[in-house]
């Protein structure tokens, strides 16, 4: 259900560490990838993720993605 509703990520779930894992699918400075012990945990993660790299992207890239 995550992928469909976390489009620019790709979720995993991994049964050894029983954990889910959010790996970004856009582009990105470094590599971006999250984890929780619940779903929503993760989908709150990824969020507060996408929302530090917009933060931190220079403005004339925010302002030319948002077009």
């Amino acid at each position: 259900m995550l992928n469909q509703v976390c489009s620019g990520w790709a979720v995993l779930y991994s049964l050894s560490e029983r954990r889910f894992f959010g790996l970004c699918a856009w582009p990105s400075p470094q590599a971006v990838i999250v984890s929780d012990d619940t779903a929503e945990g993760l989908e709150q993660r990824m969020r507060e993720a996408e929302t530090l790299l917009i933060l931190r992207m220079p403005l004339s890239e925010s302002l030319g993605r948002a077009a």
